[in-house]
């Protein structure tokens, strides 16, 4: 059986680069989400189909009995067991054929292990890099104890879940996280700096962008006032529960606004019947995806849980004002007051009194359009992807 080291040492002094053999140019990630609708499944898409485009050598690895997902390099392991979560009952948990798996991962001849989630199929892939000596990369895309504490409301299984996430990713030679104060925290909890990095990020600028804006998208769907918009799981861990009160709150103080939701998930009953009036579209995608955040007024992310918040650069990127929680990945997208604002996570009073204030003095578009452009400049996929493929070569 073929043995590759687990670490690639530095770069030769004599020959001033890595000879052949030791070059890693053939990765394989592994995920347990691929076509669910997530950031995370959309993430490892988006950075494959760069892959193909710059003509790099990965395969994404996966366990599922249906896969709808095509137009990258794939691997699909009919699973041998599955399981539903709760509270996300639109995914599941397959437990891959454990053999099956490493014997392809060492007839391919990968060199790298990517790991991108910590369910069954993560863990046979830090089984198949240790069998095989090769080298992993961690990207903590999911903040799972801060999921766990939301949904269950059990400090002890919050504390349990820390501990398998700083078993699993603590094993990694390399682990990406998608913010800074991501990075902090992994710091704190024992992980060492020198193995932390913030993973590249780029964005589809083409399908989010002012463009699209349509002065009857939200319209024909029942808007009459100013429109504020989320878009995502419609689940706890999204403090969806809060937006529900913060909508009920301003419309009790005489504010005209209709709040569109974009996304489906198992709050979404208790959330349409908190607030009869608001919008709800269901999954978009493509095109309507793109008119759904350009036509919009606002847009308002109060999770406490997300890492990064592909949806708050979406939002920017179509000229769309963002007001996000001061805790977690999404604050760090907000840089300057004409992206919006980062405000006191769980706290009603100054919600109110921000989105009051911008309803009495929206933003400009000139204002919206220019910081629209700020972050589709700094934000190209394949730009992304070359940095994080350069990382580990």
């Amino acid at each position: 059986m073929r043995v590759v080291r687990c670490c690639v040492p530095p770069r030769n002094v004599f020959l001033g680069h890595l000879p052949p053999s030791l070059q890693n140019t053939k990765r394989a990630w592994f995920t347990d989400t691929l076509d669910d609708v997530n950031g995370v499944a959309r993430t490892i898409g988006t950075m494959t189909q760069s892959a193909v485009n710059l003509g790099h050598d990965m395969t994404v690895l996966v366990s599922r009995h249906e896969l709808k997902v095509k137009g990258f390099p794939i691997k699909n392991f009919p699973p041998v067991g599955e399981f539903e979560l709760p509270e996300y009952e639109l995914q599941k948990l397959t437990f891959p054929p454990l053999l099956d798996m490493i014997d392809y991962i060492e007839r391919e001849k990968f060199t790298e292990c990517i790991i991108s989630t910590p369910g069954p199929v993560g863990l046979t892939a830090i089984a198949a890099a240790r069998l095989l000596g090769l080298k992993t990369s961690g990207i903590y895309h999911t903040d799972f104890p801060q999921y766990v504490r939301i949904l269950t409301e059990d400090d002890l299984m919050e504390t349990l879940m820390w501990k398998f996430m700083y078993w699993f990713y603590a094993q990694m030679d390399l682990v990406y996280v998608n913010s800074e104060f991501y990075r902090q925290c992994w710091i704190e909890r024992g992980i060492a700096p020198e193995k932390l990095e913030i993973l590249p990020r780029g964005l589809d600028t083409d399908l989010f962008h002012h463009k699209h804006r349509s002065a009857d998208f939200w319209r024909k769907r029942g808007a009459k006032h100013p429109v504020l918009l989320y878009v995502g799981r419609i689940s706890k861990e999204k403090e969806l529960k809060f937006l529900a009160e913060l909508v009920l709150a301003l419309q009790e103080r005489g504010q005209k606004l209709d709040l569109a939701v974009v996304g489906e998930g198992p709050f979404e009953p208790e959330m349409k019947e908190m607030l009869p009036g608001a919008i709800f579209t269901g999954v978009l995608r493509g095109a309507e995806l793109g008119r759904a955040y350009a036509s919009a007024d606002l847009f308002m992310f109060p999770s406490t849980t997300d890492t990064f918040g592909n949806v708050v650069i979406e939002a920017l990127s179509s000229a769309l004002p963002v007001f996000v929680s001061d805790q977690g990945g999404p604050k760090e997208l907000i840089r300057s007051p004409e992206h919006g604002r980062v405000l006191p996570a769980n706290q009603l009073e100054p919600w109110v009194e921000a989105v009051t204030g911008f309803l009495r003095e929206p933003y400009s578009l000139e204002q919206r359009v220019r910081v629209a452009e700020e972050v589709q400049a700094e934000r190209n996929w394949d730009r992304a992807f070359e940095e994080f493929w350069q990382r580990s070569l």
